[in-house]
This record gives C-alpha cells, structure tokens and sequence, in this order.
C-alpha cells in the first residue's frame, strides 16, 4: 500500500481522500465504498478480523464489481421511468464507476 494502513478509520480516510471513490455508509459490521455515479460495494466486516484482512477483501470486492452484471441486476421498464435514464447512459456510468473501483483497488494493492 503506498501507506501502511494502521485502522479503520485510516482506511476510511485513504479511501474518502482517494478523490474516485468515498465510505458512504458506516456500520459496526459493514461499510459501503461509492463510485461518483453511485455505484457501490459494500464490505462485510467482522469484529475479529485484522486491517490487513478488511484492506484484502475491499480490494478483492472492488476487483469483483461488474458493470454488466450489475446493469442486469437493476435494469427494468420501472427503473429507467423512476432514474430517466436511457440504457446505454446507465451502463455508461456504471462501467465509469467499474474503472473508478478497479482504480481504488490498485492503489490499495501497492
């Protein structure tokens, strides 16, 4: 990592300070990391696991997102009447936010 990452709210912090990407929510048990067009990975965490255990999964959960499977995972007539957007712009912005985790995930990783 380009800086030894001591505690979750260091994590949290090189995260938010990433410029691509925020913690978005906070719970004892989870967090979730978001994209600029909103996308998001959520992490599960577990009292006893290590920093270095939560840094190794959140960069395996950024490399894991998927813009096409996603887009199949939301994509209906009812979600583009209630977001306006049309197919091709909502895949757009997801493989945007794909890029943006992929990118997270390799500053992590050195």
């Amino acid at each position: 990592m380009e800086r030894k990452i001591e505690n979750l709210q260091q994590l949290f912090d090189w995260i938010d300070n990433s410029k691509i990407c925020c913690v978005s929510e906070k719970e004892d048990d989870y967090f979730c990391i978001e994209a600029s067009n909103n996308a998001d990975v959520f992490i599960n965490i577990e009292t006893e696991d290590a920093i270095d255990d939560i840094v190794f999964c959140t960069i395996e959960r950024l490399q894991d997102f998927n813009a096409d499977e996603r887009f199949m995972e939301l994509w209906s007539k009812e979600f583009a009447e209630r977001n306006h957007f049309r197919p091709s712009q909502f895949l757009k912005m997801l493989q945007e936010d794909e890029a943006s985790f992929k990118e997270l995930a390799g500053r992590l990783r050195n």
